[in-house]
């Protein structure tokens, strides 16, 4: 197939993901903390959409190829650990990079969210671990080669 053509025929397929956008998403009950999650995201050239619960995530998930998900372990209805956990045994949303923020001091929490792979940020330090989180790439560019490579907060 000529060159043109596979671009045309991955334009169709996924325009987002063709011009090199990086989505990110933010599930946080509170505006208090959600609301400056994605304006610290958007300053460092996210795509950034909000919403409070995870189960309103799944409606969107399947039309937007988010990168990072960043969440709060403890929200209502589906948790932070249950929704981690559902995003890894799915075969369509297990690459996508997560970061769980929490308030618990809990070896064996932050044990759970290592072994989902997914990086534990913590609520007193939610700015500096998700900025660390993000500068170990230099942008969302390298997020998904690089992720493995930082250890879990504990």
């Amino acid at each position: 197939m000529h060159f043109s053509r596979m671009k045309e025929r991955t334009i169709a397929r996924n325009p987002m993901k063709y011009n090199n956008f990086s989505f990110a998403l933010v599930i946080e009950e509170t505006e208090t903390l959600r609301l400056p999650i994605v304006a610290l995201l958007r300053e460092r050239g996210w795509l950034v959409h909000g919403i409070s619960r995870a189960e309103e995530a799944f409606n969107i998930l399947a039309h937007i190829p988010y990168d990072l998900i960043v969440l709060d372990s403890e929200l209502p209805g589906l948790c932070g650990i249950d929704f981690v956990r559902i995003l890894q045994n799915s075969r369509e949303w297990r690459t996508i990079r997560l970061v769980v923020i929490t308030s618990s001091k809990s070896a064996s929490f932050a044990s759970q969210i290592a072994q989902c792979g997914a990086f534990l940020a913590r609520r007193s330090r939610w700015q500096d671990d998700l900025f660390e989180f993000l500068s170990a790439y230099g942008g969302s560019s390298r997020i998904r080669n690089a992720y493995s490579q930082m250890e879990p907060v504990e």
